[in-house]
């Protein structure tokens, strides 16, 4: 008993693919998007702050905002800020050695540590 035979395919020629060309973005997507990027972000937020301030200024007067907010604020954070900055003494003088070794390929080095540092906040 002989198989079934099935018949040869054709072979079809490829497709060429055809481009779409891609649309223009608005002027009006590329200024959201940028309204919603983190640099923007930060940058409302640094706005805002200083707003602030600058209310609280007005508000209260340079002289009462100094003697009701700043002067206490500067001693409640004043000896845990002196703290912390003793016990970081070592990271910075082991830091400003590398700094100092480099000789010429310290800009280099500055921006490996900025990468390194900007690497370590995002994870």
């Amino acid at each position: 008993m002989a198989a079934a035979r099935h018949p040869a395919r054709r072979r079809s020629k490829a497709v060429e693919r055809i481009s779409h060309p891609k649309p223009n973005r608005s002027l009006g997507a590329g200024l959201r998007r940028a309204a919603v990027s983190k640099p923007a972000k930060a940058a409302y937020v640094a706005i805002g702050t200083v707003g602030l301030a600058a209310l609280a200024v007005a508000i209260l007067g340079p002289k009462r905002l100094e003697r009701d907010v700043l002067k206490p604020l500067q001693k409640a954070v004043g000896p845990q800020a002196e703290k912390l900055w003793e016990q970081t003494r070592p990271v910075r003088d082991q830091l400003a050695g590398i700094f100092r070794r480099a000789g010429g390929e310290r800009e280099k080095l500055a921006r490996d540590f900025q990468s390194w540092v900007g690497h370590f906040r995002a994870s």
